[in-house]
């Protein structure tokens, strides 16, 4: 072990600015003590491609469990995280966040897995209050559905937090900003109950985007004022012109120059197409080329795949069922059979919390 500790410094920073994937480089820092102070996180491009973590559902007796699990596709193995702040089971995923809620429905947080920062949101009382909904208590069938960062907490304090919570079998929406003391509300809520659920929400080109599973499309206009967020929604079209009472599977997938949506049919076939936003149409897309999705309950990523070869295959949706859909063929098949059994829960990016943003919650 000794040769390896008197590696020189300026070596191993050109080792470490070498290496892509962020699983690789946290183990190249716990070789040893010295290498660990060598190489910083600044020796890594944060903002390089890395291919998504599954993390799995938290098990029933996790109230006193301090660890996650999640299944990682380069490893091909499964990894276990201290996460103590997880171990509730409400966790819903964007921009490499998880959106957590407390055992008892009261402290809301956004959590970065990896370094384990929080940053601490109005509870959700003041989210009911806000929304303007009268109910006695918040119980088990009040939770966080949706979550949509206009921007990584990692990287910039100038984001707004969209979300969409049920709350006694209805569905509603609001956002928040860092330092705001309460949510700000949509008047879109009285209006999704009517028309369904939010299966997806997202942000996309300076505005966000919602789709509900009949087939709503809706677009959030925000305006900063000096106290509060203003929210102005726009109702955009019925998606492809029609109302799907069939198909309520719907979920928006961003690229650097599109908005793509993912449809599910009865028949267990997913659809890709790219979305005008302006008239709500559809233009189906049959190959994805280098490129595939990570889709789940709360969302869907979609990443380039040439600088992981072997480790995705292009042209595929990577489901939380452990399964991979052929775009092209329109087959499925399980990417991990022997863990099939497992509640998976979300896609998460792992990403580093960058040293020189400092977190602020809301102000209480």
């Amino acid at each position: 072990m000794a040769i390896w500790e008197e590696l020189p410094n300026d070596l191993l920073v050109k080792i470490a600015n070498r290496i892509k994937v962020m699983e690789d480089f946290i183990a190249l820092r716990a070789v040893c003590t010295s290498w660990r102070v060598s190489i910083t996180k600044d020796d890594f491009d944060m903002f390089s491609p890395q291919v998504p973590l599954l993390m799995f559902n938290a098990p029933k007796d996790n109230k006193y469990h301090k660890y996650r699990e999640f299944y990682s596709l380069s490893k091909k193995k499964v990894v276990r995280v201290f996460l103590p702040e997880a171990r509730c089971g409400d966790c819903v995923s964007s921009e490499g966040w998880l959106c957590t809620m407390s055992c008892y429905r009261k402290k809301m947080n956004l959590l970065h897995p990896f370094s384990r920062t929080q940053i601490q949101l109005p509870p959700l009382i003041s989210l009911v209050v806000s929304l303007g909904v009268k109910i006695i208590s918040i119980g088990e069938e009040s939770l966080i559905q949706k979550v949509a960062l206009s921007a990584s907490p990692s990287i910039t304090l100038d984001y707004v937090l969209m979300v969409s919570v049920l709350i006694d079998h209805d569905n509603y929406l609001a956002f928040w900003r860092p330092g705001d003391r309460k949510w700000s509300r949509s008047n879109i809520n009285t209006t999704i109950p009517t028309w369904g659920n939010a299966t997806s929400i997202i942000y996309y080109n300076g505005q966000f985007y919602c789709v509900t599973c009949y087939g709503q499309l809706w677009v959030f206009d925000i305006v900063m004022e000096s106290k509060s967020i203003h929210v102005k929604p726009r109702f955009v079209a019925w998606v492809d012109g029609n109302i799907y009472p069939n198909k309520q599977y719907y979920r928006l997938v961003k690229t650097s120059n599109a908005l793509l949506i993912v449809t599910k049919s009865t028949h267990l076939r997913y659809k890709v197409s790219e979305l005008d936003t302006f008239t709500g149409r559809l233009n189906n897309i049959t190959n994805l080329g280098d490129s595939s999705i990570f889709l789940s309950n709360d969302g869907g990523s979609i990443i380039n795949c040439s600088g992981f070869r072997g480790v995705i295959k292009p042209n595929h949706i990577y489901l939380t069922d452990m399964r991979t859909y052929n775009i092209e063929d329109k087959k499925a098949e399980y990417f991990h059979p022997g863990l099939s059994s497992i509640c998976p829960l979300t896609w998460v990016t792992p990403s580093f919390q960058h040293r020189h943003v400092t977190q602020r919650g809301c102000c209480l």
